[in-house]
């Protein structure tokens, strides 16, 4: 998974550990020579517990530099945990490690000089109320653990105990306010996705009330329409055994699915102009063979019909209408034109369903579909069907 599908929690909390891990880096560089150095006291402790301590203490904090960037989240964070309660616990105990009762040239342990860096990565691996818990501990751990490995060193031990709260603190805070900003994120993230899923089910919604406007318009109209007039067509009985079938398909939810080829789209294309008017011209060029989507060809062939019907209907005696067809493997493109009478856009009433919904919103209802109708009073129609592949 890309850094970009991760939740922001996530993200925050492996870039607060990579910091964690070169803060590693460099304070154990700092803390690696002197009296109060690791190099000087793993002497001091039985062995093998000094090594332990370096390990513990440096070394693995510093890999986080790298398993920031490799790991899964939750093993991440777990090895984060437990070597933050590891390094408390060596805390506690280093008195116990000891060779001897007190530290070397008056040394304090190497351990209080990188506290900070385990304090916050339990600020980042466990729960909000372990990262306030973690740096408070460290102020009468500090303190009392240096009491006992130093001679007379009450004050100063006291003073360091109150500075590594103050300092862990501050370092704990920002962290848990980061990671409360990554929760924030992601709520509002998830907020939004479910918003932006009503919004698809309603423009679902939207686009089978569209459908369905279509085929009572298209299918069941036209029939009306032709039966009513004195001499219906000789196709009028195939034209209602497809609006039957249309509204039936629409009830029962069954549709076809399978993808066209380039030439069976040609050939649909090319049906639908023949089944309003034989003698429409049909011109085309296939230029791939990418299959179309059944939904993208109904939807031409349905806008196709619609806008046939209109040219044939109204525009006039000379409209000769003709159909134009290209289809390659990122899209496909059906033009409509005739030279009848035209008309006026924006006199056309917003109640008339025949070229807003039968054509426009049939188009534009599925993926990457789009359609333009041009026209011109005297001069004719020009209907434009696109689709393109996303």
């Amino acid at each position: 998974m890309n850094a970009a599908a991760r939740p922001a929690r996530e993200r925050i909390q492996r870039t607060l550990l990579l910091a964690v891990g070169i803060g590693a880096l460099v304070f154990g560089t700092l803390l690696a020579g002197g009296a109060s150095g690791f190099l000087v006291q793993i002497d001091q402790l039985y062995p093998p517990l000094g090594v332990v301590t370096v390990v513990v203490g440096v070394v693995i904090p510093a890999l986080y530099t790298v398993l920031s960037r490799v790991l899964p989240i939750r093993p991440l964070l777990l090895i984060a945990g437990v070597t933050s309660l590891v390094f408390m616990a060596i805390q506690v105990a280093w008195p116990l490690m000891m060779k001897e009762p007190l530290l070397a040239d008056d040394g304090t342990p190497w351990t209080q000089g990188i506290n900070a860096i385990h304090a916050t990565a339990a600020a980042i691996a466990w729960p909000r109320i372990m990262g306030w818990v973690y740096p408070l501990v460290q102020g009468p751990v500090v303190a009392v653990t240096q009491m006992q490995v130093r001679d007379d060193a009450a004050l100063e031990a006291t003073l360091d105990g109150l500075g590594a709260i103050i300092y862990c603190l501050i370092l704990c805070g920002v962290s848990i306010a980061m990671i409360a900003a990554g929760d924030r994120q992601d709520t509002a993230a998830a907020h939004a996705r479910e918003q932006a899923a009503l919004e698809a089910s309603r423009r679902t919604r939207e686009a089978e009330q569209s459908r369905i406007n279509a085929i009572v318009h298209d299918d069941v109209m036209s029939v009306l329409l032709a039966a009513s007039r004195p001499s219906p067509p000789d196709s009028l009985a195939d034209q209602a055994r497809h609006a039957i079938g249309s509204v039936e398909s629409l009830v029962s939810g069954r549709t076809e699915t399978r993808d066209y080829d380039p030439e069976e789209f040609v050939a649909v294309v090319r049906s639908t102009a023949a089944t309003v008017d034989a003698a429409i011209p049909v011109r085309y060029a296939v230029d791939g063979e990418a299959p179309l989507p059944a939904g993208v060809v109904a939807a031409f062939a349905e806008a196709t019909a619609e806008a046939l019907r209109n040219a044939l209907g109204h525009g006039g005696p000379d409209s000769d209408p003709r159909v134009e067809c290209d289809v390659d493997d990122d899209s496909a493109r059906v033009v409509v034109a005739d030279q009848g009478q035209g008309f006026s856009a924006s006199r056309v009433s917003q109640r008339r369903l025949g070229i807003r919904v039968s054509i426009l919103e049939r188009m534009r209802t599925v993926a990457g579909g789009d359609a333009e109708v041009s026209s011109t009073p005297g001069v004719g129609t020009t209907v434009v069907l696109s689709w393109s592949r996303a």
